[in-house]
């Protein structure tokens, strides 16, 4: 016995003089400039105790319902809670390899056997017998390397992981229902234009329609009065196809608002809430890109894939290095059952064995060299997630800047376009305008009056990109 314990502990030896090489590597480095290079006026410094999460601060109560109910009914939400919940007991099943297995068995063998050749007095040629086992066997791979360690820090690392996927998702689809929600907004302003727009084409192809049959149209002959009676139904006809365009496309806003609260899109959904879109106030001062780059939940799952892929290089590598196993444990054993509680009849075993990978086939050495790939695979990764988050960042702020001029421009042009309109019909009804200043006049005055509204949602939806952007958290927790 002292010459196998002996044994065991020379080959331990052995292995110990073996390097184990850490395989976690540092985040890159250096990636988050100082500051943002847009340049663009800021709101100030909003104190962090009186700080409002980026849903609640549109103040819009129907939106935040709209929202939470969106959270808690996406089936492609509900969906990743289920793989958090697999990727959390993954971990906990990982980890638990680095204790003994204990089991109790309980087992019973009847046999016979032949004993052909035999001579024995009685002439018997076989007999049978019965055999009754039942104890508690312990199994325990010694963790000599911290490889069932590291085994259970990588599962615990990849369902951290999972569980800022879910946190992204989450924020994204705050984003998708807020964008959604302007959108209906703004498509409901956009039919209430349209409408607008056909009124006033059908009032003017009334005016015009009886000036032409009166014969009281401007030129020869009346002529001119033909003319302007095709172009006023023209205008009609062109108004009265916008507006079926806008309300098909305002009930497939509002069926998309459905499907993002995991409803079936019905026929007529309601359409109850506010009808006018918020106005935005100066972006709040960002954080800066590091600090960005620290709350935004797909650069931390990103950075957690990159620790990850750490841990399981360096599980491949030990891999190569000898295990130890010892199992065994007491029992009972006899020919009778009701023996095996008899302590004349306890036993026990005790066993040990070192292996060592010799030959696989190159299969280690391949995995080793494939964990590597991996590591610098999700290096790569969360190098081009952290410039992708940068880039959307400079992208919405720049937006920003530009949309506030051309918003101040549009503002204007709607004024001027409206009163413009206005004055030519008063001129076309006394003879002095002809009627395609006219209806150009109109049609600039509600174009203005559209794409300012558009701009307005664009803003908006630009300002929710820019909170995505940041990973600014959407909703405050629900008391």
């Amino acid at each position: 016995m002292k010459k196998i314990c002996t044994f065991f502990l020379f080959l331990l030896f052995l292995a110990g003089c073996m390097p184990v090489r850490k395989s976690e590597p540092g985040l890159p480095e250096k990636m988050a400039p100082p500051f943002w290079t847009t340049k663009i006026e800021f709101q100030k410094v909003v104190p962090e105790g009186n700080q409002t999460f980026w849903i609640d601060s549109f103040e819009n109560p129907q939106l935040t319902k709209a929202v939470r109910d969106a959270l808690v009914k996406n089936p492609d939400i509900l969906g990743a809670m289920e793989r958090v919940i697999a990727a959390g007991e993954n971990a906990v099943a990982s980890g638990a390899d680095v204790y003994p297995s204990v089991n109790a068995d309980l087992s019973g063998i009847r046999s016979k056997r032949n004993l052909i050749g035999f001579n024995f007095p009685n002439g018997d040629s076989s007999f049978t017998s019965k055999s009754f086992n039942s104890g508690i066997n312990v199994s325990w791979e010694l963790d000599l390397w911290g490889k069932r360690r590291d085994i259970r820090k990588l599962s615990k690392k990849k369902f951290e992981a999972t569980r800022e996927e879910l946190e992204a998702a989450r924020l994204s689809l705050a984003g998708q229902v807020a964008k959604t929600w302007f959108e209906r907004i703004e498509n409901e302003g956009q039919v209430r234009i349209a409408n607008e727009t056909a009124k006033t084409y059908s009032q003017t192809q009334s005016f015009i329609e009886n000036r032409f049959e009166k014969g009281l149209g401007l030129g020869v002959a009346g002529q001119a009065s033909a003319l302007d009676n095709h172009l006023a139904n023209s205008s009609l006809y062109t108004a009265n196809a916008n507006l079926s365009l806008r309300k098909r496309i305002l009930a497939a806003t509002l069926k998309k608002i459905e499907i993002l609260q995991g409803r079936y899109p019905s026929d007529s959904p309601d359409q109850n809430g506010t009808r006018v879109l918020p106005t935005l106030n100066m972006i709040p001062e960002p954080p800066s890109p590091a600090q960005a780059l620290s709350q935004r939940p797909d650069i931390k799952a990103s950075a957690l894939e990159i620790e990850a892929s750490g841990l399981e290089l360096g599980v491949s590598r030990k891999n190569l290095l000898p295990s130890l196993v010892i199992a065994g444990g007491p029992g009972s054993r006899s020919e009778k059952f009701n023996n095996l509680l008899d302590q004349k009849f306890r036993v026990w075993e005790v066993s040990g064995a070192i292996s060592q990978p010799i030959f696989q086939g190159g299969r280690l050495r391949a995995q080793v060299r494939k964990s590597k790939a991996l590591q610098q695979a999700a290096i790569k990764d969360f190098k081009s997630t952290a410039l992708r988050a940068f880039s959307e960042v400079e992208n919405a702020l720049s937006a920003e800047r530009f949309m506030q001029a051309e918003e101040a421009h549009l503002e204007k042009a709607a004024l001027a376009s409206e009163t413009a309109a206005r004055l030519t019909w008063e001129r076309y009804q006394r003879g002095v305008e002809g009627i395609f200043n006219t209806l150009d006049a109109q049609r600039r005055s509600f174009e203005a009056e559209s794409r300012l509204l558009s701009l307005k949602k664009e803003r908006l939806l630009n300002r929710i990109d820019l909170y995505l952007a940041l990973g600014m958290k959407a909703l405050s927790p629900q008391p």
